[in-house]
């Protein structure tokens, strides 16, 4: 005899056998670095060889033509509110749903980092943490920011340092600056954070990053620069090899929404020329009715030409935000920055005859795997992870998408659901 509850067991959803043996033929390659055309192998999630197959027994690999294709690694969202934010300036109606798993892979992200948005009141940090482990047993990469627009900050465990060094989702800190809902900072309570993350990651072997939140407001980034020039010794080397060769004590610092306005890109583009990393959002365009930003593919030009190195650029999504303004008890003007947009820059960049294939995919992806010093992300050679994006040749059209060795796009199908989107 069946019972309900058996009934109920039988019908629970399983994760499907992952194709764990993949060729990608006669792709061009870019690692990001070009590297002509040729053959890759996949297998176990993990960039097996390139060109010459390996033997394996009892494995064949199954083939998808990249005739025509040139591949580059998946791209990682630096900021990415897998729980969903908004609520801000329109009260509970503009609360955004969590993300779920086709809408992130959907966009080409195989990596993100979740983040806390500026509703810290009804979304707690243990919830972030749990949606991060959710997706990534769906077989994203998942990691996090702790903290967020409070100050001082809110945690998983009983501070920043704690959180580095028990959890190795943490990559450091997310705070808000400059911005009408964020929370003052004096330069003495930032350096009181930036001591926290990096002695919590000296101690956890990371790098640690401060992402910081800038807004509109006539300060800027100040308080950051002014924290930063306390650090400084004139001799880089020396805080190099003080840090475990981390570099500058700038590189600790990604800007977040530098082309919001002109003056915070020029800003921004003045202090990652010192060694801090400028992240465009690509949710903030003109194109989608955000007054007064910068072309998110503009803005790296912009900043290319300024002199900025690719690896002091990143492009994440902010998406699961929203700018929200409600007008009496009824009209809403709600711009959402929704479904993840960093695809729509790269092929932007990808098109542009002033900027090459390797550039793109370094400002999407490479760059964002350096700043955390990860030798498995961001690159498409043996022992990386097995995320890679196939894109047409003519047109920057993206045809596949394989995630940890498994192909989930197919010429713009996805092949399989999240578990709780069936």
């Amino acid at each position: 005899m069946t019972t309900a509850r058996d009934s109920t067991w039988k019908k629970r959803p399983t994760m499907p056998a992952r194709n764990d043996a993949l060729k990608l033929r006669n792709v061009d390659l870019f690692d990001p670095t070009p590297q002509g055309r040729t053959d890759l192998y996949l297998f176990d999630g993990k960039i097996l060889s390139i060109g010459e197959e390996p033997v394996i027994p009892g494995v064949e690999f199954r083939e998808i033509d990249g005739t025509g294709m040139f591949a580059v690694p998946g791209f990682i969202d630096s900021h990415l509110h897998f729980t969903g934010a908004g609520s801000i300036g329109a009260g509970p109606i503009s609360r955004e749903p969590d993300f779920s798993f086709s809408e992130v892979v959907g966009s080409g992200i195989t990596t993100a980092v979740g983040c806390p948005g500026a509703d810290y009141l009804s979304r707690s940090m243990t919830n972030l943490f749990q949606k991060a482990r959710s997706l990534e047993a769906e077989g994203l990469s998942t990691y996090f920011w702790s903290s967020g627009y409070s100050n001082p900050s809110i945690t998983l465990s009983q501070s920043l340092s704690m959180d580095m060094l028990l959890f190795e989702k943490a990559l450091g800190a997310k705070i808000a600056i400059s911005d009408f809902m964020a929370p003052p900072w004096t330069p003495d309570q930032l350096h009181h954070l930036v001591w926290q993350v990096l002695s919590g990651a000296q101690m956890a072997g990371k790098h640690g990053v401060i992402h910081v939140h800038a807004g509109v407001l006539p300060a800027g980034i100040s308080v950051v620069r002014e924290v930063v020039a306390r650090y400084e010794f004139g001799d880089d080397a020396h805080w190099s090899a003080m840090h475990g060769g981390g570099g500058s004590v700038a590189s600790h610092f990604q800007i977040t929404h530098v082309n919001w306005t002109d003056r915070l890109l020029e800003e921004a583009t003045q202090f990652a020329l010192q060694g801090a990393v400028a992240d465009v959002t690509s949710g903030l365009s003109p194109k989608h009715g955000c007054e007064g930003s910068v072309l998110p593919s503009a803005a790296v030009v912009q900043m290319l030409r300024a002199g900025v190195s690719p690896a002091s650029i990143t492009v994440s999504s902010d998406s699961g935000g929203n700018i929200a303004h409600q007008h009496g008890n009824s009209d809403l003007d709600l711009i959402r920055l929704r479904p993840p947009m960093i695809l729509e820059v790269f092929q932007e960049l990808a098109r542009r005859d002033d900027v090459d294939i390797e550039t793109a995919a370094r400002v999407t992806s490479t760059s964002v795997a350096d700043l955390h010093r990860w030798s498995h992300k961001g690159r498409l050679t043996p022992g990386a992870d097995a995320d890679v994006l196939l894109f047409s040749e003519i047109d920057a059209d993206l045809a596949h998408v394989v995630l940890a060795g498994e192909h989930v796009i197919d010429h713009g199908h996805l092949l399989r659901l999240g578990v709780m989107e069936r």
